[in-house]
């Protein structure tokens, strides 16, 4: 009966850090959709025109050279507050991958001491979703951190750059 309890302990450990994990990106999701509403109605404001015609095929085309330039100007990696946004996205990209490597660590440990140890250990398989809820909560107090020194979120003006580029190589070839 106890091993039974101490695969429930670990098992549900792991679907309720998966459960997590859905309504993290879930967040990451509107955040993401909400963040592209408010750039489009910057970018509209900045042209000059209804944010409708942002969503018109013909009218982007004819745009696209001023929604460049404009994009280019605002994300240019010659900005030091890009730079700096550029820097802070990879760190929260280090921070993702750390807090991935401690869950992948945890789980396995709390596996060994359990099967190996004593089946007692299980219930530490909970300190998983501790992990993920702490840095979930500190990502995103580092996001915002990030939003009012640059007025960027980390990494956004490199994706931004890269969008460019990519739009740029699909329209010329």
């Amino acid at each position: 009966m106890d091993i039974l309890i101490a695969i429930g302990h670990i098992a549900g450990a792991v679907i309720v850090s998966i459960i997590l994990g859905l309504i993290i990106l879930f967040i990451s999701s509107w955040e993401l959709e909400r963040n592209k509403k408010r750039a489009t109605g910057e970018l509209a404001l900045k042209l000059g025109i209804p944010v409708a015609d942002l969503e018109d095929e013909e009218k982007i085309e004819q745009l696209a050279p001023k929604i460049i330039e404009i994009s280019m100007e605002k994300f240019s990696d010659e900005l030091f507050k890009n730079r700096i946004s550029d820097f802070l996205g990879i760190i929260r990209t280090a921070w993702n991958c750390l807090s991935n490597i401690l869950q992948v660590i945890l789980i396995i440990a709390v596996c060994w001491y359990t099967f190996t140890d004593d089946l007692g250990n299980a219930v530490y398989a909970w300190l998983i979703n501790a992990i993920v809820i702490f840095f979930f909560v500190v990502g995103v107090v580092f996001a915002l951190i990030c939003k009012i020194l640059t007025w960027r979120y980390p990494g956004q003006a490199k994706e931004a750059r890269k969008s460019l580029v990519n739009y740029h190589n699909e329209t010329s070839a």
